[in-house]
């Protein structure tokens, strides 16, 4: 029983220990914004920003998960935008290198028939 109380008063302290060094606030214990927080955080993409990608044919690419739009530019220099783009694929097209384009990006946007435009 002694040891339960040690255990208790430890926790205890510790826990406000926490909350005093401002790691925790009453705002975590809330779940709602756990989960708009998570959801956040664990967004997928690039915010549309182009990141190098190691490719034959593929110099660079990006992906902005809000509009579901994701960008290809060609190492012959030409870019484009694809339309409708669900963030899996984008995920696959990262995954894929060396072979985005001839693993994912053909087959699942142009063969897939996702809309797209060159843009540059």
């Amino acid at each position: 029983m002694q040891l339960k109380s040690v255990v208790t008063q430890f926790l205890t302290g510790f826990a406000l220990s926490l909350v005093l060094c401002g790691c925790v606030t009453s705002e975590d214990s809330n779940p709602e914004k756990n989960s708009s927080q998570n959801q956040a955080t664990s967004s997928v993409g690039t915010n549309g920003q182009l990141i190098s990608i190691r490719s034959d044919n593929v110099s660079a690419a990006g992906y902005d998960e809000s509009s579901m739009v994701m960008t290809v530019q060609f190492k012959n220099g030409y870019l484009y935008e694809y339309y409708g783009v669900p963030a899996d694929l984008w995920t696959s097209f990262v995954a894929a290198q060396p072979h985005p384009w001839s693993q994912v990006g053909y087959p699942r946007l142009v063969q897939g028939g996702i809309p797209y435009k060159r843009i540059g």
